[in-house]
């Protein structure tokens, strides 16, 4: 008896331990959009609770906040109240970014170029001069630029703690070439946040370099035959249909409600997750065409986003997916679409069954508890294949805690057991 009890424990706690590194390899985080504060139609508003109006907007979930690291000219990590730093790692996307100066060199904030030039002039000089050690610099893609843009502030829309000496009029370039025109290419505007595009012979627009990662692997959208879509990239799952006309509250009001494919704890995507299912090598629609009904209608159309426009709260961010803009629309307009999502928002320790193994174990306030609290919040919950294994974790942990609490023995092992799996972590 006692070594079935103890294989129960084994296999669930070792089911949980591998698959927190499944849930790692989520390789395409979205970095939260910084937005805090929240707002209706018209001005900003202490943040509602659920089942009030205006519930569910992008302050109110938050995952991945933005988090940068200082460098110096050889990569090493600076104290964030430095004064001087050459490049910023982005602690989120693993990214690595040139610092821009306003001291006449290569890196000043006042040059500007053609997208030709940024490439075969910039970039080159960069990677040519093995600047911060490296020569494997280039022009970031639209969704990696559109990532450092801080929807809670503007004029510039970035954290200038980190990304000092940002320009601001014409926008910078992206590699990401316009689908539909070849001679277009896009670009993000740091002003307010706008991304749309550019002619690739305009010459006055500026240029950040970045090296690391790219964006996530093709194919990783995974239909579930049940109305609902899986992006393998980011471990969020989408409503499959997105068909629905609705104001920015009823948008909000409406994933809130939504109860599908057995889920109710869907909501409206903030702008980063929602510019995630733009496929900018299409165009008409430009997604994925796995994702059913996706409405593609030039501007003012567009998907809601649950961010709002801090500099006019009576409008919201959208994204455009006939080719993949971003721009705003006033919240009252019926003229914009929703899409909901869920994930990784969907565990809450209010909401998990009690008791837990590892309160019993080691405290409920132990540093192992909260370290296990942090994966399961914010490792195992990413991913679908997470969340299953989060169910299965506490629907055996009730039949173990009762067998450890009739015996102190089998506890003793147990909690052997755990420690074992815990120097991994």
């Amino acid at each position: 008896m006692r070594t079935k009890k103890i294989e129960v424990v084994l296999v669930t706690l070792l089911a949980v331990f591998f698959l927190s590194f499944i849930a790692l390899a989520v390789d395409c985080p979205i970095p939260d959009t910084g937005q805090t504060k929240c707002y209706d139609n018209t001005q900003e508003i202490t943040c509602p609770q659920p089942g009030e109006p205006f519930y569910g907007q992008d302050a109110q979930y938050t995952c991945n906040p933005h988090s940068y690291t200082k460098l110096d000219e050889n990569g090493n990590d600076l104290p964030d109240d430095a004064t001087e730093w050459v490049m910023v790692w982005d602690n989120v996307t693993g990214l690595i970014w040139e610092n821009k100066t306003d001291d006449g060199s290569i890196h000043d904030r006042d040059d500007e170029y053609n997208w030709e030039d940024a490439q075969d002039v910039f970039i080159a000089t960069l990677n040519s001069q093995d600047f911060g050690g490296h020569s494997d610099w280039r022009l970031p893609t639209v969704k990696e630029l559109t990532s450092i843009v801080d929807r809670g502030s503007y004029g510039p829309s970035i954290n200038t703690t980190y990304f000092s000496n940002t320009g601001s009029v014409y926008g910078y370039w992206s590699s990401t070439t316009f689908a539909s025109s070849p001679y277009l290419a896009w670009g993000v505007d740091f002003l307010i946040g706008l991304v749309g595009y550019c002619k690739k012979s305009d010459g006055r627009v500026q240029v950040r370099a970045v090296r690391g990662g790219q964006d996530g692997s093709l194919n990783n959208f995974v239909d579930n035959w049940d109305g609902t879509v899986t992006d393998t990239n980011t471990g969020l799952v989408w409503q499959q249909d997105g068909s629905t006309y609705n104001t920015w509250e009823e948008a909000l009001s409406y994933c809130e409600n939504l109860t599908l494919a057995g889920y109710n704890d869907w909501r409206l995507p903030n702008v980063n997750e929602l510019q995630s299912l733009v496929d900018y090598s299409r165009h008409n629609p430009a997604i994925d065409p796995v994702f059913s009904n996706t409405v593609s209608s030039s501007y003012p159309s567009g998907y809601w986003s649950s961010t709002t426009y801090v500099i006019g709260p009576g409008y919201a961010w959208v994204v455009s997916f006939d080719h993949g803009y971003i721009r705003v629309n006033d919240k009252r307009d019926y003229n914009s679409c929703v899409r909901a999502v869920r994930g990784p928002f969907t565990t809450t320790t209010s909401t998990l069954p009690q008791p837990c193994l590892t309160e019993t174990i080691y405290g409920e306030h132990s540093e192992q508890t909260d370290l296990l609290r942090y994966l399961r919040d914010n490792v195992l919950s990413q991913t679908p294949e997470g969340q299953e294994i989060i169910k299965l974790y506490y629907e055996l942990s009730p039949v173990i805690v009762e067998m450890i609490n009739e015996d102190e023995e089998f506890r003793q092992q147990v909690k052997g057991m755990i420690d074992g799996v815990m120097d991994f972590l």
